[in-house]
């Protein structure tokens, strides 16, 4: 079990909802999976990724704090993937080793099962980034195209865990300006959109959406929207767009 200070940091690093004192926001958290549930469920999707048009827009957050609910408050058996391979990110948020994850499973230097760990709570599992070797992050950093997503690996580990658990969360990177946003979204089975209010551009927006293809957007969750419920975290109240196909 998380120590109270663990569960303060993990707090201060945009958990919401490990604490207790902001019911209101958990409430949010509750609704938005709900409603993702909902959807989910008729189409058959279990692995999705949480992206946003850029960064900064609150697209770990919004993943950390799904897989937080999702497993705890409705008994979901959730794996959270960390999936941004330029800023990983997850391993922090969560207060947990980063030694090895997704990176050295897909080079095969371990096991899913010796990577994968225990969140903070009940039924929610973390596969980290990891850290690979020398040779191949020099390798990595001279490849301009070289990108996590196009490695044949990373598909058959979503295929071989998906039977595993009820949800995938995968935090994805920023889709501008990545080379192929297509490879990520032809590996999951929908995408959830973060736009962070008053700064994307329409235009940045319109052209994230069509780069993922309209049949795997679930929908948005519009970030940092004014409320006039007055409360500590009010910065992470959100509203929720479905897109109908």
């Amino acid at each position: 079990m998380k120590s109270r200070a663990s569960k303060d940091n993990a707090v201060r690093q945009g958990i919401i909802v490990l604490n207790e004192a902001t019911p209101f926001i958990t409430d949010r958290y509750r609704l938005l999976f709900a409603k993702i549930d909902l959807i989910s469920r008729k189409q058959g999707k279990k692995v999705i990724a949480i992206t946003s048009s850029i960064k900064g827009e609150g697209k770990t957050t919004t993943t950390s704090n799904l897989a937080v609910v999702s497993a705890r408050d409705f008994g979901k058996r959730v794996l959270i993937i960390d999936g941004d391979y330029k800023n990983p990110s997850l391993a922090r948020r969560f207060e947990v080793n980063d030694d090895v994850g997704l990176v050295n499973v897909i080079a095969e230097e371990c096991t899913f099962s010796s990577a994968v760990q225990h969140g903070p709570v009940k039924n929610l599992s973390l596969l980290t980034m990891g850290r690979e070797s020398n040779s191949r992050r020099v390798q990595m950093r001279h490849n301009e195209n070289a990108h996590i997503w196009a490695e044949n690996g990373i598909l058959s580990i979503l295929q071989e865990v998906r039977d595993w658990f009820d949800y995938i969360w995968v935090d994805a990177p920023p889709i501008l300006p990545l080379f192929d946003m297509s490879v990520i979204s032809e590996a999951v089975d929908g995408v959830v959109l973060v736009v962070k209010t008053g700064v994307t551009p329409e235009a940045v927006l319109t052209q994230a959406v069509k780069s993922l293809g309209s049949d795997k957007v679930i929908g948005s969750v519009l970030n940092y929207a004014k409320t006039s419920w007055k409360y500590g975290y009010d910065r992470y109240h959100y509203e929720y767009d479905h897109y109908d196909h």
